[in-house]
């Protein structure tokens, strides 16, 4: 275990120093692990507090904040998804102006591990950023990311089976463990995004009063909509990225494989210069390319993946050969 020195800065988050904080109790009763394990019940514990007694106040949030700007359904998935980061810490949605997190809070505080609580306490001022991935330390399954407004750096665990990509950019709430970090209830990967662009949004909304504690549900909307580095005079192109992104993760499929996916539809987009309406059909066309060139899968069908895609399966097979006769040359070994 680390020791820190008493008059150093409390690990735990608090400003507080060590010896006025976690360091004020019994050496031989800390672990940073139980700690941690106490943090790691309460974050499932506080989540499904929220979403089973308060499931009705939830969908009021979601339904008063949903925007319509989005173009698919998919992407206002994402959206909804990406909304309960910030309804369940930042919202005064209850009695009294409480937020879910202070409700659950106090209802709870007296059960809470005494060492955990004042980590704990500390979530509920926690706010959505954008992060970038700086490091993957597979190794010790640690990941790094670096905050893009203040450039500051932070280890998280990775849980089995997560991958990520070096320079990847990521919305998300990092609440403080004892020792470390970690994102609150989930996170939204904004694949291919143009970063400068994410960055010149994030600013625009962090110096309105409040911040994105208060304008998070106009910055994510904007965020989804920015033009990916795919786009070029059809701003569609973009949205076909993300739609495959989307369809990949829900089928458990690397980053690896989904970046691998994305470079393909850029070059296609350079090569063919594409012009249309719908990126839905495109989407499908692009991740049956995918299954069947890179993952070798030949049980999905064309019609299966049109439907997944609510697209026309003439529109995808007509699509898939356009993409297969223009990038025959980048997936020949």
């Amino acid at each position: 275990m680390c020791k820190y020195e008493r008059n150093e800065l409390c690990p735990c988050g608090s400003g507080k120093k060590y010896k006025k904080c976690c360091g004020a109790f019994n050496i031989t009763d800390f672990s940073s692990q139980v700690i941690n394990r106490e943090l790691d019940r309460l974050h499932q514990q506080f989540v499904s507090f929220a979403t089973n007694k308060h499931d009705d106040t939830i969908h009021r949030q979601i339904t008063r904040y949903a925007t319509r700007d989005l173009d698919n359904d998919d992407m206002n998935q994402i959206y909804e998804s990406g909304l309960m980061i910030w309804i369940l810490l930042n919202v005064a949605c209850l009695q009294r102006g409480q937020t879910l997190f202070d409700a659950f809070y106090h209802t709870y505080q007296s059960q809470i591990e005494h060492q955990a609580k004042h980590t704990f306490s500390l979530w509920g001022h926690s706010v959505p950023s954008v992060y970038e991935v700086i490091d993957i330390d597979e190794a010790s399954s640690q990941l790094f990311v670096r905050e893009l407004l203040s450039d500051t750096a932070y280890p998280l665990p990775m849980a089995e089976g997560e991958t990520f990509k070096h320079g990847s950019l990521l919305i998300g709430t990092l609440v403080p463990y004892f020792d470390r970090f970690n994102f609150f209830y989930s996170i939204v990967k904004l694949y291919a995004y143009n970063k400068e662009n994410v960055i010149t949004l994030l600013q625009h909304y962090s110096s309105k009063d409040d911040g994105l504690k208060t304008h998070f549900p106009d910055f994510l909307a904007e965020a989804l909509s920015l033009e990916t580095d795919a786009d070029d005079a059809n701003p569609q192109r973009g949205q076909v990225v993300q739609l495959f992104a989307n369809h990949m993760v829900d089928k458990d499929i690397s980053d690896d494989i989904i970046l691998q996916g994305i470079d393909l539809w850029n070059d296609y987009c350079k090569q063919a210069k594409p012009s249309f309406v719908k990126s839905e059909s495109y989407a499908a066309a692009l991740e049956y390319f995918v299954q069947k060139t890179i993952l070798n899968n030949t049980s999905m069908t064309q019609g299966q993946v049109a439907s997944e895609y609510d697209a026309s399966p003439g529109t995808v097979s007509a699509h898939y050969r356009k993409l297969s006769q223009t990038l025959a040359s980048n997936t020949t070994p």
